[in-house]
């Protein structure tokens, strides 16, 4: 019997995934819940389940192309003779050509609601009961947005009036000149995707091609190989990363702001904390004392704390301080945040801090931890280096980035003595935020550290 599996939904709005690897190959036996392959979203790189086992009797795309959502992953033949609602047999007995090969998308299931498992862990997270909040989505599915709308958050459903689009697929229309209301969607639900604007844009008949094409048809005419050079495919983490941080740039007027800070006293009272840490098995690192600061500063400057939304205009301002924590993940930096970090005492920062880090080493992130995050801290001490810009991970309007902690010597009553310094550096959006409330921001922050008890 023959079963098609088609790459489910796993994150909102994601239209498409390009496959990174597969852990499997043609004619290999699966179990249930082995792991098929890598594909890459938007925002991270996650592993895909069988959700049946069997032989493996067919892989739709290569290393480095894209598939659409609820579009063909993989083919099994699965043991046993009887079909089942998701399936059909491949072929009959009669001798009467077989009937098209069913396909099914993966689903979890919980009381009858539809809802990407992301959507399911969010609503669990909150405490909030699926069966109560209306859906907005297509078919009737519950996005992320409802959840936080039934929560009483600052989310909203991803609209742009009468077309079915993101604002990011409006804002490539406008670039292009297409009128997305002569667009016909090919997403889910009818919903336009980034290839349905380009196939539309006027130089669509040039040899432009869909993503779901290999990566050297889609970037046009390859430069000469010369000798002494070595080419690999730019795919995968590293090209999404690439991809988001050009966004960035295009789109933010970035400017970085530098201060100083006397580490001294936080040297100590860590020092001091030691032994407590030690008894909660948590490792205590300067980090979790640096959030503490960070979100009480983002309380007197809520608009640090905020993302501007370009296609309707407006500014988005958090009542919720998701702190995000830049990783290194081998190929790039991941930027998981920690929730409600503002609701946190320092050992649960710690330990979440530590267990975000292990998660995305691991190349076990889930979605959900790298959605709804609103501000960005980033950590270059550890490597060495005085100053950096940090780029923002839009749409948030600002990224702290912390130097390297060292003694060095200053003056403090007249006398030059050694301190435990470090600089810390701001880049914000200078179209939300002024120079002044930037500075401000920062010596709020640099206040706090050097009377750390101030912030426990």
């Amino acid at each position: 019997m023959r079963y098609e599996f088609l790459l489910p939904d796993i994150g909102e709005g994601l239209t498409e995934g390009e496959v990174v690897r597969w852990h499997v190959k043609e004619g290999d036996t699966v179990k249930e819940n082995q792991t098929l392959c890598n594909v890459l979203t938007d925002k991270a790189e996650v592993e895909i389940p069988s959700p049946k086992a069997g032989k493996v009797v067919k892989l739709y795309a290569k290393p480095g192309e894209k598939v659409k959502v609820h579009h063909p992953l993989v083919a099994f033949e699965l043991a046993g003779g009887t079909a089942s609602k998701s399936s059909t047999p491949a072929s009959s007995s009669a001798g009467r050509p077989a009937a098209a090969p069913a396909r099914t998308q993966a689903t979890v299931p919980g009381h009858g609601v539809s809802a990407t498992p992301m959507v399911r862990q969010l609503a669990k997270s909150l405490g909030i009961d699926l069966t109560l909040v209306p859906a907005t989505g297509p078919q009737g599915r519950v996005l992320e947005a409802d959840v936080r709308n039934f929560k009483g958050g600052s989310g909203a459903p991803v609209s742009t009036g009468p077309v079915n689009a993101t604002p990011a697929v409006a804002r490539l229309a406008r670039e292009l000149g297409v009128n997305l209301a002569t667009v016909q969607g090919t997403g889910p639900g009818g919903r336009i995707a980034e290839w349905d604007v380009r196939k539309a844009a006027p130089h669509a008949a040039a040899g432009v091609r869909p993503p779901s094409s290999t990566p050297s048809e889609s970037r046009g005419q390859r430069l000469p190989v010369l000798p002494g050079e070595t080419r690999t495919p730019f795919v995968g983490i590293r090209r999404k990363i690439a991809e988001r941080l050009h966004h960035s740039v295009s789109t933010v007027v970035a400017v970085t702001h530098m201060e100083e800070c006397d580490m001294t006293a936080l040297v100590a009272l860590r020092e001091g904390m030691k032994k407590e840490a030690e008894k909660k098995k948590v490792k205590l690192t300067f980090l979790p004392f640096i959030i503490k600061a960070l979100v009480k500063a983002l309380k007197e400057f809520p608009n640090l704390n905020a993302s501007l939304d370009d296609d309707a205009g407006e500014l988005v301002v958090k009542s919720y301080c998701n702190i995000g924590i830049a990783v290194n993940a081998g190929q790039g930096l991941i930027v998981p945040n920690i929730k409600d970090a503002d609701k946190k005492d320092l050992w649960a920062l710690a330990a979440e801090v530590a267990s975000l880090a292990s998660s995305v080493r691991a190349g076990k992130i889930d979605v959900p931890s790298l959605q709804g995050g609103s501000f960005t801290i980033t950590n270059i001490g550890p490597l060495g280096g005085l100053f950096a810009t940090p780029i923002i991970n839009h749409p948030e309007v600002g990224i702290l980035g912390l130097m390297k902690l060292q003694k060095r010597p200053v003056v403090r009553d007249d006398k030059v003595v050694a301190r435990d310094m470090m600089n810390l550096v701001l880049t914000f959006d200078h179209r939300v935020v002024d120079g002044a409330d930037a500075a401000n921001f920062m010596n709020t922050i640099v206040k706090s550290l050097e009377n750390p008890r101030t912030v426990l």
